[in-house]
């Protein structure tokens, strides 16, 4: 955390060295199951299917944790500032359209968001992917929820 003369706490989130291998192993062990009982009790044939289909989600994963090792999310009160594949974005709160969350990019973990600005920007944020995912993906949902962006969430006590 930052905190510098006439500023606003700014937290900073980064992707660590690590492939999302770790965060995928049930649905890869799952997918190893099903292609046993199927060679078993279908044929074969369908097992490489099978086979197949996990060694390009391997590949996949593999490709996708590596590529986005180096980003990092900053949050203060104002803004929202994304470095991505080498490249630094600011996106204000004021500037925002609409947050939508999406569970397509995560099996396991909470929901990503996709951020809309007014000039048609659109940015994905997935906290899973940053050390204290979970603190981020608060403060995000806070945040938003404050500003009508997500509807408010009802809590069971």
């Amino acid at each position: 955390m930052r905190v510098g003369k006439g500023c606003d706490k700014v937290t900073r989130y980064e992707i660590t060295e690590k492939t999302r291998y770790s965060d995928e192993w049930i649905w890869l062990l799952l997918l190893l199951v099903i292609g046993f009982v199927v060679w078993r009790l279908v044929s074969s044939l369908a097992a490489l299917g099978i086979a197949i289909a996990g060694l390009i989600i391997v590949m996949g994963l593999r490709s996708k944790g590596q590529k986005r090792v180096g980003d990092y999310v900053e949050l203060d009160d104002k803004a929202i500032i994304l470095g991505q594949n080498g490249e630094t974005y600011c996106i204000t709160f004021a500037e925002i359209k609409k947050v939508k969350t999406s569970r397509l990019g995560s099996l396991l973990g909470g929901p990503s968001f996709i951020i809309e600005t007014s000039t048609g920007t659109r940015r994905w944020v997935q906290p899973d992917d940053y050390e204290n995912g979970e603190q981020l993906r608060e403060r995000l949902t806070r945040r938003f929820e404050q500003l009508n962006y997500l509807p408010v969430r009802q809590s069971h006590d």
